[in-house]
C-alpha cells in the first residue's frame, strides 16, 4: 500500500526469522526492509530491474536501526513502513519502521542511505532523474543523516576468518550486505548473547567482495554494551564496519502465556 509518500507492506514471519527469544533476527529485519524498498521503487519504475537497462545498480551504503525487545512469533503478521525523507544530488535517504500488525507496536525503526552506481564506470550517478518520481517526506525524517564516525579500536578482543560461499552471495554475485552483518555478529561472546539483547545497529558498507574471498572479522568491546566490528579483505582493506549495542535481557513471560492464537 502506497499513500502520501509512505509505503506499507505486510509480511508473515517464518521460523528462520525468529531468535530463540522470539524476536525478529537482524537479518530478517534488514531483509524485509530492503524488500519493501525494492517494492516501493518498483511502483515508481526505478527498481533494480528497471535501472539495469541504463547500466545502473542500487547500492545500500549505510543503515542505522534501533531495535525494541518486542516478541514476534512464527506466522505472525508485521508491517514494514518506509518513506524517502531526503534526496540529495548523490544520495537517497529512506527511513523505516517495523511494527506488529495487530497493534502497531514498534519492533524497529531507523534510516538508510542508498546510491545509484554506474556499472560501467563504477562511479556514483546523480539522483536528479528521481526528483520527479519519488515523493520526499522531510517532515517524517527519523533523525540526522550526518554520517556517524565510528570510534577507533584500541584492542582486538575477537578475530575470525570467513571464506565467502555461495550462501553469502546476492543476485549480483557479490557478498550480500546482510551476510556481512551475520558474519560480524558471529564475533559476539556467548556470555553476551545468553544474557543481553541487541538494541541498535549502525552499519557502513564500503567495498564489494565475492565468492571465495577470505574475510577477516575483528571485534572490539568499546564500552558498556557497545561493540565495534570490522571486516577486512585479503588485502587488509576494510569492506564493512558495524557498531552494535546490547542491553540486559528484559523480563519475559512464558511463551505459553502469550501464544494464544487461532491458526
Amino acid at each position: 500500500m502506497y499513500a502520501e509518500g509512505k509505503y506499507r507492506h505486510t509480511y508473515t514471519s517464518t521460523a528462520s526469522d525468529i531468535t530463540p527469544l522470539y524476536r525478529l533476527t537482524p537479518n530478517a529485519m534488514l531483509m524485509y526492509f530492503q524488500d519493501s524498498f525494492a517494492r516501493m521503487m518498483t511502483i515508481h519504475h526505478v527498481a533494480a530491474f528497471d535501472i539495469v537497462k541504463q547500466h545502473q545498480m542500487w547500492v545500500i551504503t549505510e543503515v542505522r536501526m534501533d531495535i525494541q525487545p518486542v516478541v514476534t512469533f512464527w506466522s505472525e503478521d508485521f508491517v514494514v513502513e518506509l518513506w524517502v525523507s531526503e534526496l540529495s544530488s548523490l544520495r537517497i535517504y529512506c527511513d523505516f519502521r517495523i511494527v506488529r500488525k495487530d497493534n502497531e507496536q514498534l519492533i524497529a525503526s531507523g534510516t538508510s542511505q542508498w546510491n545509484i552506481l554506474n556499472l560501467d564506470t563504477k562511479r556514483l550517478e546523480t539522483t536528479d532523474f528521481l526528483a520527479d518520481r519519488l515523493t520526499v517526506v522531510p517532515d517524517l525524517m527519523a533523525g540526522s543523516h550526518k554520517k556517524i564516525r565510528f570510534p577507533q579500536a584500541q584492542t582486538v578482543d575477537m578475530q575470525m576468518e570467513h571464506r565467502a560461499t555461495r550462501l553469502d552471495l546476492d543476485f549480483n554475485f557479490h557478498v550480500s550486505n546482510r551476510s556481512y552483518v551475520s558474519i560480524a555478529l558471529l564475533t559476539m561472546p556467548d556470555a553476551v548473547l545468553s544474557s543481553q539483547t541487541l538494541t541498535s545497529l549502525v552499519v557502513h558498507w564500503l567495498h564489494e567482495t565475492y565468492l571465495d574471498d577470505t574475510l577477516t572479522c575483528h571485534m572490539s568491546h568499546m564500552d558498556e554494551g557497545s561493540y565495534l566490528h570490522w571486516l577486512t579483505n585479503s588485502a587488509g582493506v576494510v569492506v564493512c564496519e558495524l557498531l552494535s549495542r546490547w542491553h540486559p535481557q528484559p523480563e519475559t513471560r512464558e511463551v505459553s502465556e502469550d501464544l494464544n492464537r487461532d491458526l
